[in-house]
């Protein structure tokens, strides 16, 4: 009778080893796992319509939007420039850019470098890669379009 616990209580066990390490909460580890980066580098979707952007202008209203459902949630603004009227600039996620030293009122002057291109409703968008307020700029993305709140870069 004790070899029949013996090995009874040896298969609970084993099972029970087995079935918490391949469930999905045990099995990543420390963190989440490796997560790869859903902000890849700005591609035009149609290469006719995007161009280069560098104006200047006052921020009419800062908020909060998400560029695809995927992506958390990030800040945008709409600025009031003489040439071109409002446009909508995206800057980046929240998260990268409540960590810089920097702020935005309604009302400030500021100058936004980056690639633009006409939105469905026909108003122009802007992706930004540098935002300049007075004497402070603020690096969005690098001359590729890749953002530098991503860690990995290629060579």
């Amino acid at each position: 009778m004790k070899r029949w616990q013996l090995a009874a209580t040896v298969l609970l066990f084993l099972s029970l080893y087995l079935g918490v390490g391949a469930s999905p909460g045990w099995s990543q580890g420390r963190g989440q796992g490796f997560r790869p980066c859903p902000y890849t580098p700005y591609v035009c979707p149609v290469t006719a319509t995007c161009q280069p952007f560098l104006e200047s202008g006052k921020v009419v209203k800062v908020l909060t939007e998400a560029l695809t459902t995927i992506m958390h949630p990030g800040l945008a603004l709409v600025m009031e420039t003489k040439t071109k009227g409002q446009v909508l600039v995206h800057l980046g996620p929240a998260w990268y850019l409540e960590r810089q030293v920097f702020e935005l009122n309604r009302g400030d002057e500021v100058q936004v470098k980056g690639v633009c291109e006409k939105e469905k409703d026909g108003k122009l968008g802007v992706i930004a890669y540098e935002l300049s307020k007075g004497d402070y700029i603020l690096h969005l993305r690098d001359s590729q379009g890749r953002p530098y709140w991503e860690a990995w870069r290629k060579k």
